[in-house]
């Protein structure tokens, strides 16, 4: 499956313990991580930034990314790459691959948690629109961008929103 969520067939333990170690750097939005990797190209000739402006938009403080994390993280981009070149797959084929296996919408905390104030309130809508949404989770939805967009700032501290317990 981990093998599958970078397009692949076959695991590759060092290309998949790397990943696991970049993606501890920051605080990183995992679902978005993985659909913008499937935008990467393998185009050879990117420069760093070119290649990290793909993956960017998944961290949650990406100013907080010290250079040497970003070169950690540039290198293992490129390391995918040359996996990829190997792989001989197109970078159509792989993204549309790599897409039917990496939901674009998930049933975020925070979203759960404004169902469950609305619902309180006697509104179901959310509730419904969610649930149209989670339906299809891997489809491009245009009118329900907003549900795969990153935690917003107000919800890192707000009981529900940040994480679940157990009990939740």
């Amino acid at each position: 499956m981990r093998a599958e969520k970078l397009g692949f067939t076959l695991y590759d333990e060092p290309l998949q313990q790397e990943l696991h170690e970049i993606l501890q750097l920051v605080e990183t939005d995992m679902t978005l991580f993985y659909r913008h990797l499937a935008n990467l190209t393998t185009d050879a000739d990117q420069s760093d930034q070119d290649l990290f402006s793909v993956v960017s938009d998944a961290y949650y403080d990406v100013d907080s990314l010290q250079q040497h994390d970003k070169q950690r993280i540039c290198a293992w981009l490129r390391s995918y790459q040359q996996q990829l070149i190997q792989h001989d797959i197109s970078d159509s084929d792989r993204r549309q691959k790599m897409n039917a296996v990496n939901p674009k919408y998930v049933l975020r905390n925070y979203l759960a948690q404004l169902a469950i104030d609305d619902a309180e309130q006697g509104d179901f809508d959310l509730i419904h629109t969610l649930l149209e949404c989670l339906r299809h989770p891997y489809d491009e939805q245009v009118d329900m961008l907003r549900f795969a967009e990153k935690r917003p700032d107000w919800a890192r501290d707000r009981a529900g929103c940040s994480m679940l317990s157990c009990s939740s």
